[in-house]
């Protein structure tokens, strides 16, 4: 016997609804529909499976209703219906119905496409708001049970355990970041308008991370079957373009705002564009690389990103000015 989790989409189903035989007759279904009406928890779609219970189709009310009765189910169902797995995460019930506008999703074993039930919409919208709360707790480094934080009663010391160890990260992620700095004392007294740039450079490439993890993370959840080569590539070339034209820009900025020296500009401008290509890089194979360990790509936002991508700014930003200043 399966035990549901709370989290999975298996633990949202109802076994209340109204399944047919692909020889069913529109007329048969109309009769067991108002015969079950105050029996059932989903009544927007009729459900088509064959003998060993398999998920083999969908007919939703409305096209009941506008369809003769003699004509049998099995000609006009549609066919390939959207299904989630029953282990699936059940934030991947919302990104479906979201995407095809469904009003509820059945749920079925992935091996066989047995149907273990439907998720209603009532419990959909209670996994939105459900997951829409987590996430925004989970950017904000608070990893914690939602109620608890959200509830007026909780204790300080109860917020201070949850709020705590991301910012710890951050500290420590903080420190890293001035070393790397210090260790770069003296190319900064040398050419003290790079200090300058520092925060902008910081920004642009969190930025770009930022918007790369949200599109692999959505990517993921809608199409989890995408081809992640092809991904990649695609990831290259936007990330490639974004990086040369904010590094066109900040070469212009440097030299025609600041007076910089030609060759300061070319290190600003390479710089960011290897920082942007390089964030855009990472942020998407991270997240794949977690999905492909069952771990929520989602878990990766927040403080402990920001922290990675700001050393590893840095780290490139320094490195890349030297090489080319040195010969100066």
């Amino acid at each position: 016997m399966r035990i549901a989790q709370l989290d999975i989409a298996g633990a949202r189903i109802t076994k209340k609804f109204l399944s047919v035989t692909k020889e069913n007759t529109i007329g048969e279904i109309k009769y067991l529909l108002f015969d079950a009406a105050k029996k059932v928890d989903v009544t927007d779609y009729v459900y088509v499976v064959d003998d060993s219970g398999a998920l083999v189709g969908v007919f939703s009310l409305k096209e009941v209703m506008r369809t003769r009765n003699e004509t049998q189910i099995g000609s006009v169902m549609k066919r390939n219906p959207v299904v989630v797995d029953y282990n699936a995460d059940q934030e991947r019930i919302v990104y479906l119905v979201l995407k095809h506008r469904l009003k509820a999703i059945p749920v079925v074993d992935k091996e066989t496409r047995r149907l273990e039930g439907i998720v209603p919409y009532d419990s959909i919208i209670s996994i939105f708001n459900h997951e829409f709360r987590e996430d925004i707790l989970r950017s904000g480094g608070i990893h914690h049970g939602i109620k608890e934080i959200e509830d007026i009663a909780t204790p300080a010391v109860k917020l201070i355990r949850a709020r705590m160890p991301s910012l710890i990260i951050g500290l420590l992620g903080g420190l890293l970041a001035a070393s790397i700095i210090s260790g770069f004392e003296e190319i900064l007294s040398s050419y003290i308008t790079l200090a300058a740039f520092i925060p902008l450079i910081v920004y642009l490439s969190d930025a770009v991370g930022t918007q790369s993890q949200t599109l692999i993370v959505r990517m993921i959840a809608l199409e989890p079957g995408f081809s992640v080569s092809k991904y990649l590539f695609r990831e290259i070339r936007v990330g490639g373009a974004i990086g040369i034209t904010f590094a066109l820009l900040l070469m212009l900025a440097a030299t025609l705002g600041w007076n910089a020296p030609i060759q300061i500009g070319l290190a600003l401008g390479t710089a960011m564009f290897a920082s942007i290509l390089f964030q855009s890089l990472i942020a998407t194979y991270l997240s794949i690389l977690l999905h492909k360990f069952n771990v929520d790509p989602a878990v990766t936002s927040g403080p402990l990103t920001t922290v990675i991508s700001d050393i590893s700014t840095l780290a490139m930003y320094f490195a890349t000015a030297s090489l080319l200043l040195q010969s100066i």
